[in-house]
């Protein structure tokens, strides 16, 4: 469906739309926002009811249904098997539906003096009906074609926004100027504190949407200011039952006029009719505040969408019909959904990670942007190492890209710790997949993706500054370097002969001390004499005293490792190596020494260290 596009957008609607038969004088067009599902009715019902949704993959559903009026909402139960279908404001009717067909009606009436402002389904088998006095919650029995009245509560309702998600009403009374949200759970409702709203500041049902963010339920409020002052969107949190809503963040928009609302991947999206242009907002991302409002403008560039086309059927062959791009016909639902009912089109909305990133100039902030993206990783090593191979990287942006790597890291592997030492020990380990976020970034990654990329002669300076770096921000977050990583820097150094900054790694603890680098720097020892001394110095600190003797002995510094000796060394390993070094007086050094002291008498009982003694006595008669 999508055309060639300008490369600067980073938002595009749904290759394959859910197409659906458009408005038109014989059928209406409902949506219902806990399915996702698009009804086309026509005539009433009689004429057939088509179904689709929620994507463009799934079954569509085709029955009939008497005409009793026009309706004017229409919504199947969360699994499918009964149909709702409101036609005044005072009852709702109930249809049976085995997959095929629907069965015979049975209604519920509201209370007495009320009216039916709109319903929803909150459990398989409850209903909730919002009525202009209070929330009325009914249990609906299929076997028996009747409704049990569970729970009223007395509320005044104006108009409403469902949040299916969060089993969430936002109720409105006073024009919007008191917004109430209710929660509901089997068999129950229950009232939230109410959102603090700027006193008498009243409110559009089309300027509120409830959503989740990050979790966290949030009410986002379009705000048109008086003036020349642009318009924001308040943003208000609902932390939990008991905690009042909070007006957290606030997103300058910069703009006036007509607005609507998306929310993909934890990201708000804000179209604006008038410019035909996105702004994309993170709530996450650390901006100015006051302390207790985060105040936050676009992380990039306003941008259109991607243009997109229809194919539509043609006198001979399909033609291409070229989609109006925020068009007034348009209406959003949460979190990505954008309908044309007069086109008979629902879209979901698409980030384009890699696109948005290359309008971000802050490479700081485009690392976490990506880290809190599903699916963010490849965009991720993409943006770290095309910046990398620039003629003059930011070094200093670079390393705080690395910090913001190792610190998602290091919070998960302290979780993943926590919640195994909290599990009973027979439980099933789950934790993993439960707490890994969106975006985990481990020392192999950056060594397939990024370092070995970098392992060419033309490219040793830049490896070294990377390496260096990324190793110093593994040690600032107690992240022990794998021996790969740990390898290719040492590596790097020495060819590069820059054994001051590696005496300095190594003295600094940045690179931990291990066995298996000293022996690195042993073999690289042939090549840099230097790198041998690093190793030995490693082997001290280490306390490994065998391994020390035998570089000792390979290098025939034989009295120095006899210094290093105890009691447990290799009497015939010493003497055979005094032996080969072709040094009369050495030999008779380390043969007096092992004669004289007691600790070695009994290795003297050992036939095959007899040669030495013939050696001995030919040598000093």
């Amino acid at each position: 469906m999508s055309t060639s596009a300008p490369s600067n957008a980073y938002l595009e609607l749904s290759e394959n739309p859910v197409r659906f038969e458009a408005v038109n004088q014989v059928t209406n067009v409902f949506f219902d926002d806990s399915n996702k599902q698009v009804f086309a009715v026509r005539s009433g019902g009689v004429m057939g009811v088509v179904v689709k949704g929620p994507n463009e993959n799934t079954k569509p559903i085709n029955f009939r249904m008497e005409d009793h009026g026009p309706v004017i909402s229409i919504k199947f139960s969360l699994d499918q098997k009964i149909l709702a279908v409101q036609r005044t404001t005072t009852s709702v009717e109930f249809m049976n539906f085995n997959g095929m067909t629907v069965e015979t009606e049975y209604s519920q009436q509201c209370k007495k003096n009320s009216a039916i402002v709109g319903f929803v389904w909150s459990q398989n088998n409850e209903v909730a009906f919002m009525t202009d006095h209070s929330v009325e919650l009914y249990l609906v029995i299929p076997e028996k074609r009747s409704l049990k009245h569970l729970k009223t509560l007395s509320v005044t309702i104006q108009w409403f926004v469902w949040c299916s998600v969060s089993k969430t009403a936002l109720l409105a009374s006073a024009q919007g100027s008191h917004l109430q949200p209710v929660v509901f759970k089997p068999g129950s409702i229950s009232k939230l504190p109410k959102v603090e709203t700027e006193p008498g500041r009243m409110a559009l049902e089309r300027d509120v949407t409830l959503s989740t963010l990050y979790g966290v339920l949030s009410v986002l409020i379009l705000r048109h200011q008086s003036g020349v002052q642009t318009a924001e969107v308040h943003i208000h949190t609902l932390n939990g039952l008991g905690q009042a809503p909070v007006k957290s963040h606030v997103l300058k928009l910069g703009l006036t006029g007509r607005f609507a609302i998306n929310i993909v991947d934890n990201l708000v999206l804000i179209h604006h009719q008038a410019s035909r242009s996105s702004l994309v907002f993170d709530i996450a991302l650390p901006i100015e505040s006051d302390g207790n409002v985060t105040y936050h403008t676009p992380i990039a560039p306003a941008r259109s969408l991607k243009p997109a086309t229809l194919s539509v059927p043609g006198l001979v062959e399909p033609q291409t019909h070229v989609c109006e791009l925020y068009s007034p016909n348009w209406v959003v639902f949460q979190p990505n959904i954008v309908i044309d009912a007069k086109l008979g089109c629902l879209w979901h909305l698409n980030l384009c990670l890699r696109e948005l990133c290359q309008q971000i100039q802050d490479l700081g902030i485009c690392a976490q942007l990506i880290l809190k993206r599903e699916g963010g990783k490849d965009v991720l090593l993409e943006v770290l190492l095309l910046t990398i191979k620039q003629d003059r990287p930011p070094l200093k942006k670079i390393r705080e890209f690395f910090n913001h790597i190792n610190h998602v890291y290091r919070a998960w592997a302290e979780g993943e710790l926590t919640s195994q030492i909290a599990s009973p020990a027979n439980a099933p380990i789950n934790s993993k997949q439960a707490c890994k976020p969106p975006v985990l970034i481990e020392q192999i990654d950056i060594y397939n993706n990024i370092l070995q990329q970098l392992d060419k002669d033309e490219q040793f300076e830049k490896l070294e500054w990377i390496l260096i770096a990324f190793v110093t921000s593994l040690s600032e977050y107690s992240i022990p370097a794998q021996h790969n990583i740990n390898e290719m820097l040492l590596t790097t150094l020495v060819r590069r002969k820059k054994f001051s900054s590696l005496q300095q790694l190594l003295q600094y603890g940045v690179v931990s001390d291990s066995k298996p680098l000293a022996c690195l720097l042993l073999s690289l020892g042939n090549v840099h004499p230097a790198a041998s001394q690093l190793a030995l110095d490693m082997l001290m600190r280490l306390n490994a005293v065998e391994e020390i003797q035998e570089v000792l002995l390979s290098q025939g510094q034989l009295l120095s490792a006899l210094k290093l000796g105890n009691d447990n060394v290799s009497v015939r390993k010493f003497l055979d190596a005094a032996k080969t070094s072709g040094d009369p007086a050495l030999f008779h050094s380390a043969l007096h020494y092992f004669k004289s002291n007691p600790h070695f008498s009994k290795a003297w009982e050992d036939e095959r260290l007899g040669e030495y003694a013939v050696m001995y006595e030919s040598l000093f008669n």
